[in-house]
């Protein structure tokens, strides 16, 4: 299948939380996801996010992970220390730390990898998570 074909029903029922400190990035990534028929909320840093987390029913969460204040690897120890099904996928520019973060994240993706990538790894956790 297409990773750039419209979503299924279900699918668009489907609520993503694109957490960046970039607003161009965060604007792209919307338009992106809303074009393929996801709802979109969108967090400036790790603070906002969690609340927003705390405030909304999300899906999914696509974080970044160099950030002022939390970067991506604290808010997504956050993230699956309250709820721990919750499929979090990093999306960065730079490298990716080993460790701990490794057990946090369901996904690592480059930003510079592309469209296609990105919804394919939304698409597949979305299914798998139901």
């Amino acid at each position: 299948m297409n990773p750039l074909s419209a979503c299924t029903a279900a699918e668009r029922s489907k609520r993503i939380l694109s957490v960046d400190d970039e607003p161009g990035i965060l604007q792209t990534r919307q338009m992106l996801l809303e074009l393929q028929g996801y709802h979109v909320l969108s967090a400036a840093d790790g603070a906002e996010a969690l609340r927003l987390l705390a405030e909304e029913a999300v899906d999914l969460v696509l974080l970044d992970y160099v950030m002022p204040g939390m970067d991506g690897g604290t808010v997504a120890q956050h993230i699956k220390n309250q709820k721990p099904n919750l499929p979090v996928i990093i999306v960065s520019a730079s490298h990716f730390p080993d460790g701990t973060l490794a057990t946090c994240v369901d996904g690592f993706i480059q930003k510079g990898e592309g469209p296609a990538l990105l919804l394919s790894r939304v698409k597949e956790l979305l299914a798998i998570r139901g």
